[in-house]
């Protein structure tokens, strides 16, 4: 499942405009941002979250539960190839991943199996 946060709402100067949560049940394809793309390979995740990107430099990967606290952050080194984070102590659900890049941050929703 794909997750995107709209920030047209908070370029407004409405006290009362809110970010907007897109989700999606499409085949997640690499983000793109100004250079910079970013995939989760295999979901659902079974014990080994596995990132590609093409950024190189300091990483922070942020893994959420349902509620949206954190359950794990690991400060990653990208090398413009794949990532492998165990997952192996977490049960299975529904989490989303968080990964700040460059100037970039983008979010996947992944299903973990156990």
């Amino acid at each position: 499942m794909f997750v995107a946060l709209s920030s047209a709402a908070l370029a407004q100067n409405s006290p009362t405009a809110k970010p907007a949560l897109i989700t999606s049940d499409s085949v997640q394809k690499p983000v793109a941002g100004p250079g910079i793309t970013f995939n989760v390979e295999a979901n659902p995740v079974n014990n080994t979250l596995r990132l590609r990107t093409n950024a190189k430099g300091p990483m922070q990967l942020e893994v959420n539960d349902a509620s949206g606290h954190p359950v794990l952050t690991k400060a990653l080194s990208a090398n413009g190839s794949a990532i492998s984070v165990p997952l192996g102590n977490l049960p299975g659900g529904s989490y989303v991943v968080r990964c700040m890049v460059a100037d970039k941050t983008f979010m996947r929703r992944v299903t973990l199996g156990q």
